[in-house]
């Protein structure tokens, strides 16, 4: 259990991280080489990173549609109001494959006709950095919650095993009573037995005197 706790603690940290920056870079996406963000997300399907996207980005009122083709989120007009200088921002989001175990979060912010960099604004992108740690906690969250829900689904596990132990352990006490019933019965039984042996004995030994005095009696009568 103290494991489980340091395991989930530690999540939260990681989770809440106010200093946590993440990648800048051009990257390619629908409109070519654009300045984005990067988010590296571990051990979660790269569906499962998109479903997480397209819930958390519902709290800035944008609408959010997806481009198959290009295999990108766009989301219109997103009132992030903690960007200085902007009432509204389209935000653009690919999730791409890295390996069995990873996915690549890349996201860019683009005000009108230009996407927002530390070199443009740098208070801007630090606020863009500020989108992305929310979307991070939003995944860590994901993850602590299914870790958690599988913890407690041990615990469950090891509480249908501890009612099993207790109602095998009442078995067993109700079976000892059951014999040592038995066992009173018994040493009763033995008792009355060994009385009816010596009684029996007895009975024979009288027996075989009548049997000799029976045998002496034929004899005088020849």
């Amino acid at each position: 259990m103290r494991n489980i706790i340091l395991t989930l603690l530690t999540f939260i940290s990681l989770s809440f991280t106010a200093t946590a920056q993440y990648s800048e870079a051009e990257r390619p996406m629908s409109m070519g080489m654009k300045n984005s963000l990067s988010l590296s997300v571990n051990d979660l399907k790269t569906s499962k990173v998109e479903d997480i996207w397209q819930d958390y980005v519902k709290q800035y009122d944008g609408k959010t549609k997806k481009d198959k083709k290009m295999k990108e989120y766009v989301t219109d007009a997103a009132k992030v109001y903690y960007i200085p200088g902007l009432s509204t921002i389209n935000i653009y989001a690919r999730f791409e494959e890295r390996g069995k175990t990873t996915t690549e979060a890349i996201i860019f912010f683009l005000d009108g006709d230009r996407f927002l960099s530390t070199s443009y604004n740098a208070d801007q992108m630090k606020a863009a950095n500020e989108f992305v740690r929310q979307f991070d906690i939003a995944i860590q969250k994901y993850k602590t919650n299914q870790l958690l829900e599988a913890e407690q689904k041990k615990l469950k596990g090891l509480e249908s095993d501890l009612k099993k132990l207790v109602r095998d352990n009442e078995s067993l006490h109700k079976d000892i009573e059951g014999y040592k019933d038995k066992i009173t019965k018994a040493e009763t039984a033995i008792s009355k037995n060994n009385g009816d042996q010596e009684k029996t004995a007895s009975m024979i030994t009288e027996q075989n005197k009548v049997i000799e005095k029976v045998k002496t009696d034929l004899n005088a009568l020849k």
